[in-house]
């Protein structure tokens, strides 16, 4: 498949577990983490009968190509490089990532049929299991910017859009110190949910996003010293191990890209997996809920119905 003058290359891709027996459906992370690896001492291998998780590589930009830097060239052309390096694809093995072209004529928020071409390119990627798409200029401002964030490049996740992705209500019960630019305030916090069967609290996630500087000197005001537990209360099930506990006492709205098998949170234990509970994927703080108690907030019950109706299926049994 490569140019045998091809003398080196540097390009970006994912790796995304698939069901090659099932269309090569988009499998979800927690699969993919799965998947057999090499442990131990460096003679270990893994064979191919061991591998149950079957992968594809998703080719998304390429940045050094026969010698040459790229990352200054137009997006337009380093695609151009990319099919240069990969002239032929494998569906199922070796993609690349599905993409639409919105000419300069056409960008414009009165245009209709760009409007539904958008639109349903974005719902192509929620029911592909995708987590969302990548808006990035073609010709202006095109570069490829490492470690950097450009304005020409735009993340549309499921959690970003109004009336997508999993909304909870949930206590916080804990933090960590916060480090970098959020020393001296609480970053990130445990959050759980409220399990009436047990009256337990159980942790859901780290948050650690959505938080304005004014929220986090709030918190520290809300959180002195003297409001901090001196241990963690025999009601709290978790397997995080914060800096710090809180009494539960208040509720905030969470919301998250989607639902996840965890082997560190317990929220529904034993409601979707015997001995793993529920954990939410890029949960994003939203607001206060003042109108609503801690034990008022949302349950174990609710976060497994939630994990079943969700549109980005995992295999449970997968899970060991």
């Amino acid at each position: 498949m490569l140019d045998a003058e091809c003398n080196g290359f540097l390009y970006e891709i994912q790796v995304v577990a698939t069901d090659r027996k099932n269309g090569n459906k988009l499998m979800s992370f927690q699969e993919l983490s799965t998947r057999e690896r090499e442990r131990g001492s460096k003679d270990a291998l893994v064979t191919t009968k061991s591998i149950k998780v079957e992968v594809c590589i998703f080719v998304f930009d390429i940045m050094f190509f026969n010698g040459e830097q790229l990352l200054t060239l137009p997006l337009r052309e380093r695609r151009k490089c990319l099919k240069e390096v990969f002239p032929e694809t494998r569906p199922g093995f070796l993609e690349y990532a599905k993409e639409i072209t919105v000419g300069t004529e056409e960008a414009s928020m009165n245009n209709q049929d760009t409007l539904c071409r958008i639109n349903a390119f974005l719902e192509e990627a929620f029911q592909s299991s995708c987590e969302g798409i990548m808006v990035k200029s073609l010709d202006f401002d095109a570069g490829y910017c490492p470690t950097k964030r450009s304005d020409s490049w735009l993340k549309v996740k499921r959690d970003y859009v109004d009336g997508l992705g999993d909304t909870l209500d949930l206590v916080p019960i804990g933090a960590w110190h916060g480090n970098g630019r959020k020393a001296g305030w609480y970053s990130p916090f445990l959050m759980a949910c409220y399990n009436p069967e047990t009256e337990e609290f159980q942790s859901v996630c780290r948050v650690m996003s959505g938080f304005s500087d004014a929220f986090y000197i709030e918190m520290k005001e809300f959180y002195p010293e003297d409001k901090i537990l001196a241990k963690k209360p025999p009601y709290y099930r978790t397997g995080e191990t914060p800096d710090m506990w809180f009494p539960a006492e208040v509720v905030w709205e969470i919301r998250g890209a989607d639902l996840t098998v965890s082997p560190v949170h317990s929220a529904a234990l034993g409601l979707v997996h015997p001995s793993r509970g529920i954990s939410v994927r890029f949960p994003r703080f939203i607001c206060k809920r003042v109108d609503r108690n801690p034990e008022e907030c949302s349950t174990a019950a609710d976060i497994a119905e939630m994990f079943h109706a969700q549109t980005r299926k995992m295999n449970i049994k997968s899970q060991h």
